[in-house]
């Protein structure tokens, strides 16, 4: 049911991902023992109306990296890909890491119909003190309203994994958790947050244990790569 999942994030960066240091990143997780899937997230802008544009620019690059099994995550090397000056275009900002078990939930319609589509992160920064009831609250809960959105071909909540070990030289993130919806495209997001599923969602957010700091939303271009 969970998959053993690697983000990795890069935040507080220049505006833009290098053409040259995506193809870098691309090549070297290509590369990477019991890798079952790779995405790489690059902010994107939807219409500005959007209810969630307050939270700005998501972070200049993030990577999702799900493997076979826990240990071929804790055994990736990936040193040199958060290293110091491994990602030039991206120079001064500082990598975190996180360990998660990610959980996917069938949608209507899963069959992509974009080469790049457009992915909604959001994260719940902090950590909780009870997290167990409340990630398994949001998982009873939030996903069977998501999967109804118009259009969405994912869905997807992430839980800490912090028995899982890293040995990559950056800061360990820990944040409570993470989900994501998936769509063709930009306008199709768009769509979504403009549909009576997000007044569902919000409805079903207030029944919700308190979170120890706001969640962020952020509109990502995704790079599909295994």
């Amino acid at each position: 049911m969970y998959s053993p999942t690697l983000f990795l994030c890069w935040r507080d960066a220049p505006p833009e991902l290098s053409r040259a240091d995506l193809a870098f990143v691309r090549e070297r997780v290509a590369r990477v023992a019991g890798l079952r899937r790779a995405l790489g997230f690059t902010p994107m802008q939807i219409s500005a109306d959007q209810p969630y544009a307050a939270d700005g620019r998501g972070p200049a690059f993030t990577l999702e990296l799900t493997f076979d099994d826990a240990g071929a995550l804790e055994t990736a090397a990936l040193g040199d890909l958060v290293a110091d000056g491994a990602l030039p275009s991206l120079a001064g900002a500082q990598p975190e890491a996180q360990a998660m078990w990610g959980r996917t939930f069938p949608v209507p319609d899963p069959v992509f119909r974009s080469a790049k589509p457009c992915t909604f992160l959001v994260e719940y920064p902090g950590e909780c003190a009870e997290p167990t009831p409340w990630l398994d609250h949001y998982d009873s809960h939030h996903p069977k309203i998501m999967v109804r959105f118009p259009e969405v071909r994912e869905v997807a909540t992430f839980r800490p994994a912090p028995e899982l070990g890293l040995a990559l030289p950056c800061e360990i993130n820990r944040s409570m958790q993470r989900n994501k919806v998936v769509f063709d495209s930009g306008e199709a997001l768009a769509r979504a947050l403009a549909s009576p599923i997000l007044l569902e969602m919000r409805a079903d957010s207030a029944g919700f244990p308190p979170a120890p700091r706001r969640p962020t939303h952020y509109p990502m271009a995704t790079h599909v790569w295994v």
